[in-house]
């Protein structure tokens, strides 16, 4: 059975993870595994300000969880509570339930959303060996994904998350916007983009799927590709964690961590070592 891991602390940003997995795990005839982690104390921020959170706390809650989303999207759905630190936990736990996909939400599982603003689905992104999907309050789970972009830089790793893509985008028949990004200059940088903006073309091709090719020359290869994927109105934002990183972005973050912190797009987020010793096909 293909299997779908979410991190779930009941707040309203991972409840919505909840749903839009529940969704995806229908649509693409997957179980659904929820985990809830609860955290050591000298771990990470403590939990004061919120309730007990006891095995049989955490099953109701669960059980009200299931009863009143589970009708709208019939799948499999199983629960399990770990102790520890939160990314560690759903990386580890997706990689021995062997499962194709994490989602989470955007503003992290603490339960702390304000003060933590992404930072543990961030950890979760940077940990997980497993492809993740990371979606901010306020976007609507319900929409099917029907529009997906997917950039291209001038990375060695860029068109490793093309395959996993196509494979999801296919389950929706979705239209497919590649997105050559152009930031630096350089000859050898552009035919870089070139080179590997044709290999997506042709994959997509080969995928039987509509596509659209674009291109971009940016200074913040962010925020251009959230621009633009609001101006085709995108469904799922496809990434790699490790992409190019120029100096004037340095206070920004990494790349993978502006996209997971600032896209009100689900984004899409893959390691290369993961697709390296990838397995699954949807």
């Amino acid at each position: 059975m293909k299997r779908i891991v979410t991190g779930i602390d009941f707040s309203k940003t991972s409840v919505l993870a909840f749903r839009y997995a529940m969704q995806l795990a229908k649509k693409t005839g997957s179980e659904l595994l929820l985990v809830n982690v609860q955290r050591h104390l000298d771990y990470e921020v403590p939990r004061a300000a919120e309730e007990p959170r006891g095995p049989e706390h955490v099953m109701k809650q669960f059980e009200e969880l299931v009863a009143t989303h589970g009708p709208d999207h019939p799948v499999n759905v199983e629960f399990t509570v770990k102790e520890g630190r939160i990314h560690e936990e759903i990386a580890n736990l997706a990689r021995y339930a062997d499962a194709w996909l994490v989602v989470v939400g955007a503003h992290g599982l603490s339960g702390f959303e304000e003060f933590w603003m992404g930072t543990q689905s961030y950890r979760v992104v940077s940990t997980c060996m497993t492809p993740v999907i990371t979606v901010r309050q306020g976007y609507d789970v319900d929409r099917p994904i029907k529009t997906v972009v997917i950039p291209i830089d001038n990375t060695l790793e860029t068109t490793q998350k093309v395959p996993f893509t196509l494979d999801l985008a296919r389950q929706y028949d979705a239209e497919v916007f590649v997105l050559s990004l152009y930031s630096d200059s350089t000859m050898g940088a552009k035919e870089k983009v070139e080179a590997s903006t044709h290999q997506a073309k042709r994959l997509t091709g080969e995928a039987g799927l509509r596509m659209i090719a674009h291109e971009e020359v940016c200074e913040n290869i962010t925020t251009t590709t959230i621009k633009y994927a609001k101006s085709v109105d995108a469904d799922l934002i496809s990434i790699m964690t490790e992409q190019e990183f120029a100096p004037k972005n340095i206070f920004l973050g990494p790349y993978a961590q502006q996209m997971v912190n600032h896209s009100p797009i689900p984004v899409l987020t893959m390691h290369p070592k993961a697709l390296v010793q990838s397995r699954h096909v949807i």
